[in-house]
């Protein structure tokens, strides 16, 4: 337990700093204007959908390096081949998708007209992206150094960049957006730059360390071939197929509130923001129990895998459910947070026990896969989300608006992730019987 909250708690602190840096710039542009606002939003879903894609693919190195980590118990030179291999085929992924997913950014103008999306809104939502995309690569590339130093035991280091990444980016935005007069442009570039900074000064910092020195990516050139690829993208496109069919989910329900009214929709946000709190401190919970599992996994240690998988499942549990007695009995705070006015503070309190369920259950899917891409199983996974998902919680939200409004669809989203977790939860015992447990190390 205590390796799993040394190695957690940095990595919750900087998904939390994430979410004040997401913050900051939806501040910034609602200060710009109403115009700007909903241009910049639309700019700034359009990008995070794609990059989440990409970043999916290229984060499973974590898993990756966590496995050879592992392996260098018994085999020290192999192990320490595989995390070189692991860094340098997140590089080389990192900059393939890069440069496919940049070009990819010019047929969006024509993607949005298609949606019926405002024309003077599209153009602003471009002006936004068009500087933003550039943070692509910085962003990829310092997800495999996040990778390698979480690992390796240096957490913190993940948790004092991110914070560097706010401090830097808020006043560089501000700059300019409004001093310079670049407006999204601005706040786009702002980020590209803040990000492209603190991967140069985190890379130095990484590397001048001696226990990181020999996984330099510019060190022994000639290991770079495709064949890296080939165990990333196994692992990765699974991942990001699953990651595709929650976010359908999720972006499902939102039309769904779209449908019941504008109020519904406003409220729909608001809950979204709560769910993605919970979930941002339960992924730094799973984040940590998969690189552990990785390691004993790379071991072939079974006995410390159940014990992990154990202690992290209590935690999130207890976690979530401590978050969701708060929800519950102090809606009043989120009413207070939002600025929400009588009506949407009533819908609110009516609702909100349905929605902190949701809460548990989704911890108890996201510890799930996290556990299971520790182990290096990724595609049974992706059929169980699918079907929890959108067999399941889709036609359940569906069918449950018509009588019960927005409850009924965020009970809907509810069903969704219990089934998943269910399932995911029964896959992951199953995969710790010694007998599959040792079928999986032979053929994986």
């Amino acid at each position: 337990m205590k390796k799993l909250l040394s190695l957690s708690i940095p990595l919750i602190i900087s998904q939390l700093v994430a979410v004040a840096l997401v913050f900051t710039d939806v501040w910034m542009m609602s200060r710009l204007s109403v115009a700007d606002l909903a241009a910049g939003g639309l700019g700034a879903s359009v990008y995070n959908f794609v990059f989440i894609l990409a970043a999916s693919t290229v984060g499973c190195v974590a898993n990756l390096i966590a496995i050879a980590y592992g392996q260098r118990t018994a085999r020290p030179e192999y192990g320490d081949q595989q995390i070189r291999f692991a860094v340098k085929g997140g590089v080389l992924l990192a900059a393939i998708l890069s440069i496919a997913l940049t070009i990819s950014f010019m047929f969006m103008p024509a993607l949005l007209a298609y949606a019926k999306q405002p024309h003077d809104v599209i153009g602003l939502a471009m002006e936004y992206v068009d500087t933003l995309k550039w943070a692509m690569l910085p962003t990829l590339l310092m997800l495999v150094l996040r990778g390698l130093t979480s690992t390796l035991g240096n957490a913190r280091s993940i948790m004092v960049m991110s914070v560097a990444t706010v401090i830097l980016n808020v006043p560089v935005s501000y700059l300019f957006a409004f001093e310079m007069g670049y407006g999204l442009a601005g706040l786009g570039a702002g980020t590209a730059l803040a990000a492209a900074v603190v991967l140069l000064g985190y890379g130095y910092w990484v590397f001048k360390q001696p226990k990181y020195r020999q996984y330099a990516p510019w060190l022994k050139l000639e290991e770079y071939s495709i064949r890296l690829l080939k165990p990333l993208l196994m692992l990765g496109v699974p991942i990001a197929l699953a990651a595709f069919l929650e976010h359908g989910l999720i972006y499902g329900g939102t039309l769904m509130a779209g449908v019941l009214s504008v109020s519904a929709l406003a409220l729909h946000q608001v809950l979204l923001q709560c769910l993605s709190f919970t979930w941002n401190i339960n992924f730094g919970f799973c984040q940590a129990a998969a690189i552990l599992v990785g390691r004993a996994y790379g071991e072939e240690d079974l006995d410390a895998i159940r014990r992990i998988s154990k202690h992290s499942f209590v935690t999130v549990t207890l976690v979530s459910m401590a978050i969701c007695a708060a929800f519950v009995f102090w809606p009043s705070i989120i009413s207070a947070i939002f600025g929400l006015d009588t009506e949407l503070s009533a819908l609110l309190a009516s609702i909100i026990w349905v929605v902190a369920l949701s809460f548990v259950v989704d911890a108890w899917q996201l510890l799930a896969i996290n556990i299971l891409r520790g182990m290096k199983i990724v595609m049974a996974p992706t059929v169980m989300t699918a079907i929890g998902y959108w067999i399941c919680g889709i036609p359940a939200a569906w069918w449950l608006m018509s009588a019960f409004g927005l409850g009924g669809i965020w009970a809907g989203i509810g069903i969704g992730l219990a089934v998943t977790g269910i399932l995911l939860l029964v896959l992951m015992v199953y995969a710790m019987t010694p007998k599959r447990f040792n079928a999986h190390l032979v053929t994986a």
